[in-house]
């Protein structure tokens, strides 16, 4: 029996490792190619881009500014 390869990028390490190598929690993925796995934190930072410009982020940037939060966005 042959099992696929995937891949995780570390964010700690911020490297791609196999999924031979346990991912620890710092992991995203999985992935099914090294490159997408290297692309992935640019990948999620234009997700997360585009939901906090979105309708659906209101409730949580009314939040914020109640709590006093004057952190940076993205």
């Amino acid at each position: 029996m042959t099992t696929s390869q995937t891949y995780w990028y570390n964010l700690s390490t911020q490297s791609v490792v196999r999924n031979d190598e346990r991912p620890s929690e710092d992991c995203l993925g999985p992935f099914a190619s090294a490159a997408e796995a290297e692309d992935s934190p640019a990948v999620l930072l234009e997700y997360a881009k585009s939901w906090l410009e979105s309708e659906e982020s209101e409730p949580y940037r009314q939040m914020a500014e109640e709590l006093g939060d004057d952190t940076d966005r993205l």
